[in-house]
């Protein structure tokens, strides 16, 4: 599914073409509101600026602060409000091309694929367009009328719903993969009521968890796993701060076995990759790179039958063994209930 970026609209692109229009030229009040709001984007405190903004217009407004206002939406996911304001804008600048791109990502979160067919019809037939802009919404068209094919007006979730709430783990696997091919916004109730049930396989969980995450869904879900819960909305989750610890654990064993014993080093990371994919969306915690670098060579020589006193192992980390062995128990959990 096309994400807002690939829709084509940037609001880092927006912002610096609002810059160029420096708007800074109402009476004092009005432009200190404006310089905050400024400065507040700048720095990504999207909800700050959005209230200077906001403020600024009920003294006047114009064009560009209601650009302003509309990215400062977009950003913190109003997708709703943001969508009201962008249409009376683009009433307004029929020609603006990087408003009409902002306009269809917001249809696109939305999921309102009908609104956008006729949006780009229309665009498609009254504006002049550059070749690259046309194929683009070409594109989108094409898969607008894709979606709406495939969100028929009453949807049969029951094959779904009974394989999800099926005992037998296949069974929900089965579910799962099937969901791959189809709009799961009509199957979310069930989904979330899968996510929150701590009974259900947290590697099938991280599965719906990656699968909502792709088609971008902005709903709440409530997430269940190892007697911790997390609220999240998929379409903005961010596995990066988790994928740069995870490297960095690796680097750490890397360093310190990979030279000598290049295959107990996969054994790790093999060991590793599994955890933190059937942790996910929850951090691994402790967040110490040491501690889990030490706890993976244990587990790896255990795996491998490597006879290596744990005390020296944690001393070539420079950790205690105390803090390391309730991670090992964690490793040796997961190693239990794998299926991958």
């Amino acid at each position: 599914m096309p994400t807002s970026r690939e829709v084509g609209f940037s609001t880092s692109l927006m912002v610096m073409m609002m810059k160029k229009n420096n708007i800074i030229r109402f009476p004092r009040l009005h432009a200190r509101l404006l310089e905050k709001g400024w400065e507040a984007l700048q720095e990504k405190q999207y909800e700050t600026a959005l209230s200077f903004f906001l403020e600024a217009s009920e003294l006047k407004s114009d064009s560009e602060l209601e650009m302003c206002i509309v990215v400062c939406l977009v950003e913190i996911g109003e997708w709703k409000e943001a969508k009201v304001r962008c249409q009376q804008l683009l009433a307004k600048k029929k020609d603006d091309v990087p408003l009409l791109q902002m306009y269809l990502s917001i249809l696109l979160q939305l999921q309102q694929y009908e609104e956008m067919e006729t949006v780009i019809r229309d665009a498609l037939s009254h504006r002049f367009l550059l070749p690259s802009t046309r194929d683009h919404l070409l594109h989108l068209l094409q898969f607008s009328e894709k979606m709406q094919h495939r969100l028929p007006r009453a949807v049969d979730d029951r094959p779904i719903r009974q394989l999800l709430e099926s005992t037998r783990l296949d069974d929900q696997l089965q579910a799962i993969q099937q969901l791959e091919n189809e709009p799961v916004v009509s199957y979310l109730p069930f989904l979330q009521t899968y996510l929150s049930n701590e009974a259900n396989h947290p590697m099938a969980k991280t599965m719906v968890v990656r699968l909502l995450t792709a088609q971008r869904v902005n709903e709440q879900v409530t997430i269940r796993k190892f007697g911790q819960t997390m609220t999240v909305i998929p379409a903005e989750l961010d596995e990066y701060a988790t994928t740069a610890f995870a490297t960095n654990v690796l680097q750490q064993l890397e360093r310190t076995i990979a030279n000598d014993n290049p295959s107990l080093y996969e054994v790790a990371s093999h060991l590793w990759h599994r955890y933190i994919y059937t942790l996910y969306p929850f951090p691994p915690l402790p967040s110490r790179v040491e501690h889990w670098a030490a706890a993976l060579h244990i587990c790896a020589c255990s795996s491998q039958g490597i006879e290596e006193k744990t005390e020296t192992i944690t001393k070539c980390y420079g950790v205690a063994e105390d803090e390391v062995m309730p991670l090992c128990k964690k490793l040796y959990e997961i190693e239990e209930i794998s299926f991958i």
